[in-house]
């Protein structure tokens, strides 16, 4: 009797023991997933924003350099200018004022232009030529390849220098040109470059800044990028997103789900024990699956009881596989032509619509492929790639880099183009038309298929957005294809309603 009464004490204990670690098993499987899903969530998103700040930046470099070789080319080809050589060779001072004072009236965004000769005289009156004693004693000993200044003290009058030689035909060297740029022209730059919420900073050679816009508190990325012409350096930064209120609903929601599965797993597993080990048991394995990110197999139960409970579990292993499966596969990069996706391009267009609100002008483009079923049906799937993949080629080759080309879907494609007008587009469309073709013939492909267009443009302060913009530009290429196909349409309701 005792021997029995043992063994039944000794089983009791043993299964409330195995119960306990299961339980525990259950919980730490179900948050570490939960934990691994949210972590990895905002890693994605870290990377997502870290690779658009890197293109920001890119952008931002290349506009400030084509700013500064702007300059750079007018003080250059100033000093080669023939005139100016045989002035400085032959003419007399005055001359040689009278030619400072004709190419400063040509010069905006200025604060001074001047010559100064050989043996370091100015020619002209230094305050009248806009040269301070900062940037005459800079003018009297600078070489060509040290690093311009800037120069901060004067309200107003914030500019950088810039001096180059001018030499005879012999090479000797005639005297010197020097030229202050404003200060406001790179702000300018910077400020056209920042995006919403983002802060951009340039840093002289010191590390002290020169022109800003914007400005963030907190934790941010940055990024940072070197203007090695002038020994500057670039700084782009972004907020660090945090968890959103719908990002904390949907934990609450986790966490209120596994608190529901737990408890109803204690009442079933207090009546049946054994059959309820066993489901937990599957329970686990599935949630293993999820810490390994493998799909998770269907959880099926013997108790209709347990049904609920397993409807969950399954939903919620199939929500975390989908989701992973979502952002591993999730990219700004469409996989057959290499060119920006749909996600890209939304993620783009914002910044573009501000351009438009600035006062740039910005044309959308939706275009497609005219009988691309044709090309399926007739010649095969492989043959319609390829006439994508031959669009997708003549689309990179005919847009700039301030251009945004993507592929919405199947053969239709998207052109944000800025700093044309409507003759602009018509001549850039004839061209795609034309090499398109030209391309699909190069290719062995024998077919002959045109492309038609729609275009509309963003309108400035006006409640824009991406859905409007691409319904306008979808009117626009339905009225191509109705007109006979092969052709540029502009969107008739938006030019009405501007004539209007």
């Amino acid at each position: 009797m005792n021997d029995q009464e043992n063994t039944a004490s000794h089983r009791l204990i043993s299964l409330r023991w195995r119960f306990l670690w299961f339980l525990v098993g259950v919980i730490g499987l179900f948050t570490a997933g939960m934990i691994l899903s949210v972590l990895f969530s905002f890693h994605s998103s870290d990377v997502a924003d870290e690779r658009l700040l890197d293109v920001e930046a890119t952008q931002t470099q290349s506009s400030l350099m084509r700013r500064w070789d702007y300059y750079r080319d007018i003080i250059d080809s100033q000093a080669r200018d023939p005139y100016l050589i045989n002035l400085m060779t032959q003419g007399s001072s005055e001359a040689l004022q009278e030619w400072v004072a004709s190419r400063r009236a040509l010069l905006p965004h200025t604060v001074g232009l001047a010559l100064l000769s050989a043996q370091g005289e100015l020619y002209g009156d230094a305050v009248e030529l806009g040269v301070g004693p900062s940037c005459l004693s800079y003018l009297r000993q600078v070489e060509p390849d040290v690093l311009a200044p800037v120069h901060r003290n004067s309200p107003g009058r914030e500019h950088v220098d810039q001096v180059a030689l001018v030499r005879n035909a012999n090479g000797v060297i005639l005297g010197k040109i020097f030229l202050g740029v404003r200060l406001t022209q790179l702000q300018r730059v910077v400020d056209d470059a920042t995006q919403p919420g983002h802060a951009i900073t340039l840093f002289d050679s010191a590390g002290l800044p020169i022109v800003s816009s914007g400005r963030l508190h907190g934790k941010v990325h940055e990024t940072s990028v070197p203007l090695t012409a002038m020994g500057w350096s670039l700084k782009v930064q972004a907020p660090v997103q945090r968890l959103s209120s719908g990002g904390w609903l949907q934990i609450l929601a986790g966490v209120m789900t596994l608190v529901s599965v737990l408890v109803f797993l204690v009442v079933v597993v207090l009546r049946t024990r054994g059959p309820l080990l066993q489901d937990i048991h599957l329970a686990l394995d599935a949630l293993g699956c999820l810490t390994r990110n493998e799909a998770a197999p269907s959880i099926k139960t013997r108790y209709i009881e347990f049904a609920p409970v397993t409807e969950d579990i399954n939903r919620i292993a199939q929500q975390l596989h989908d989701q992973r499966e979502q952002l591993a596969t999730l990219s700004l990069t469409d996989s057959l032509t290499d060119l920006p996706n749909r996600r890209a391009f939304e993620i783009q267009f914002p910044h573009m619509l501000g351009l438009a609100d600035r006062g740039h002008a910005i044309a959308l483009v939706l275009l497609d492929v005219d009988h691309f079923k044709t090309i399926n049906d007739e010649l095969g799937h492989a043959a319609g790639d390829q006439a994508l993949v031959v669009l997708a080629k003549t689309l990179k080759a005919l847009t700039r880099s301030s251009d945004m080309t993507s592929r919405l879907a199947g053969d239709e494609f998207t052109v944000l183009l800025s700093g044309l007008d409507n003759p602009g587009v018509e001549v850039w469309y004839q061209h795609l038309a034309d090499r398109f073709r030209s391309e699909l013939r190069a290719t062995g492909l024998q077919v002959d298929n045109t492309i038609s267009a729609g275009q509309t443009w963003l309108q400035s302060m006006a409640g824009d957005s991406i859905g409007k913009a691409l319904a306008r530009a979808d009117y626009a290429l339905y009225q191509a294809k109705a007109r006979g196909r092969g052709q540029l349409v502009l969107d008739e309701a938006v030019r009405d309603n501007s004539e209007g």
